[in-house]
């Protein structure tokens, strides 16, 4: 059974080896659970380093376990994670700390979503960007990661008083670090971010699937493949590592 801070079906999808399916009610993450999980991300980073790793990036986004943790509404505990904005980003803090123990906080970065709204299970509210700017400014203050990697609104909230539709630009003041930025940038306009001074850097994802060579393509100017939506979580190569760079293409 999925573990979650409370016992609330998010009413989405997930995606299993059989395909999507509907989600089903997690169990609510006992203390136990929560301590057991902290242990695990820190064994995760261990492994990582045995690996070879340079670093670790915390996916504290995207309606994943941390996001719920800081999301109230799959959030309801009543307990130290539960409640207060200070509570609700505990468990991501504790994360951070033990994997510090693991890889110095320079190899460390973490992703945040501020403004998901209505996506995985998540709805946003007046404390959420409170709640994020809670955690990019304790970061700020008392930690030197790698960088914080941040998307930019999967959706319109233009008419959503409470949330950033700007996320980098309204997260820069609040902090010094690197700012890595993501979600639906095509080269303009991650030039336009970085040289506004908003992110330091621009990540793409999508485009660099079907485009694997994208930085020779943005380079040139070369026309840009589209990627294939139907084929994302999927198993085999077919969407994934089938598609040429321009060389390999035929004339």
């Amino acid at each position: 059974m999925p573990l979650a801070p409370d016992a609330i079906n998010p009413n989405a999808k997930s995606y299993t080896p059989q395909g999507f399916k509907d989600t089903v009610t997690p169990k609510a993450m006992t203390l136990e659970d929560i301590r057991q999980t902290i242990a695990d991300f820190k064994n995760a980073a261990e492994h990582a380093k045995i690996a070879g790793f340079d670093g670790v990036e915390i996916h504290s986004s995207n309606g994943y376990l941390f996001h719920q943790f800081f999301n109230r509404s799959s959030n309801q505990r009543s307990d130290q994670y539960g409640g207060s904005i200070e509570n609700r980003n505990r468990f991501f803090f504790e994360v951070l700390d033990a994997v510090a123990e693991v890889f110095p906080q320079q190899r460390i970065g973490a992703r945040f979503n501020p403004s998901l709204h209505h996506s995985f299970g998540m709805i946003a509210d007046e404390e959420t960007i409170p709640g994020f700017d809670a955690i990019i400014s304790r970061l700020d203050a008392e930690y030197k990661l790698a960088y914080i990697h941040l998307s930019e609104p999967f959706t319109d909230v233009s008419a959503v008083p409470f949330l950033v539709q700007e996320v980098a630009r309204h997260y820069r003041p609040l902090y010094k670090g690197t700012i890595i930025v993501n979600s639906n940038f095509d080269q303009q306009k991650a030039n336009d971010v970085i040289n506004a001074g908003y992110a330091d850097l621009v990540s793409f994802g999508k485009l660099f699937i079907s485009n694997p060579d994208l930085p020779a393509r943005f380079a040139t100017g070369a026309p840009l493949e589209a990627w294939n939506q139907d084929t994302f979580y999927t198993p085999g190569e077919k969407g994934y590592t089938d598609y040429k760079a321009l060389e390999e293409m035929p004339v």
